[in-house]
């Protein structure tokens, strides 16, 4: 019994000693590593102000749900114009980019209930076998010359906004260069039902046949852009219509913190 109690005693004694270390100097200070970029679909506080400020511009495909406080629908305007806005806040707010949505935990929102249009076109052609794109080639075509300095297909095109057109024939809609106009050239656009795994910094598919993800595209004129909920990227479906949009879409926002943090 005395040997017990004198183990007893140490013990408690031992337990004193590490209470006491860390009371005195152990807070929790440690080197986290904290992301720089944190993302988000349009829903809390602010997604009703920005949906209403959309409807000026979009007015179908998109829907505002008061109970979770969440805009539903993605297409391509409509991620044209939530970017174009978001941008203009100056907190390094913006829509997804094609990088953006290998991002491991984009993907893992999107999984298996959602999909996303990033900001983008896909041009192909210059003749497009659905007819209400061909007016959208004709106003991308020189904008891509200008750019680049030829006109080199395919390509991906990025930073424009959203305005009304007069135009009947197409949606309704035009496009307008911004500041950040950008045009890439690649014939990974081209391809069609091909596999990977991983993206290049531009967020393109790294070909692998073993790959567990699936790139898809369309042959000819103009194509969305997106993550589908079995997370592949797909330039190809609608088979050309831009404007398609369903209740399980998703715009995502994404926010680089470094920016913010700038200021």
């Amino acid at each position: 019994m005395a040997v017990w109690g004198a183990m007893l005693l140490g013990y408690l004694s031992l337990a004193r000693q590490r209470d006491n270390m860390g009371n005195k100097g152990l807070t929790g200070k440690f080197n986290f590593i904290v992301p720089n970029i944190v993302s988000s679909f349009v829903e809390g506080e602010d997604a009703e102000a920005l949906y209403d400020e959309v409807r000026k511009t979009i007015k179908s495909g998109v829907w505002y749900d008061s109970d979770s406080k969440t805009m539903t629908g993605s297409h391509t305007f409509l991620a044209a114009r939530v970017d174009s806005i978001v941008r203009q806040l100056g907190k390094g707010i913006r829509v997804a980019t094609l990088a953006d949505l290998s991002r491991p935990e984009v993907m893992e929102m999107v999984k298996g209930r959602h999909y996303s249009d990033t900001p983008a076109m896909v041009l192909r052609t210059m003749e497009d076998s659905y007819e209400p794109n061909n007016a959208l080639i004709r106003k991308l075509a020189p904008l891509v010359e200008q750019k680049n300095g030829r006109l080199q297909l395919p390509v991906l095109v990025t930073g424009f906004d959203v305005v009304p057109s007069e135009d009947k024939n197409g949606y309704g809609l035009d496009i307008v260069p911004r500041e950040d106009f950008a045009v890439l050239h690649d014939k990974r656009f081209l391809d069609n039902e091909k596999n990977f795994s991983t993206v290049n910094e531009n967020g393109l598919p790294n070909f692998d046949r073993k790959g567990n993800r699936t790139w898809y595209a369309r042959s000819d004129g103009l194509s969305r852009l997106g993550l589908g909920g079995s997370l592949d990227l797909d330039s190809g479906c609608g088979d050309g219509y831009l404007a398609g949009s369903g209740e399980d879409g998703r715009v995502v926002l994404v926010r680089d913190l470094q920016v913010e943090n700038k200021k």
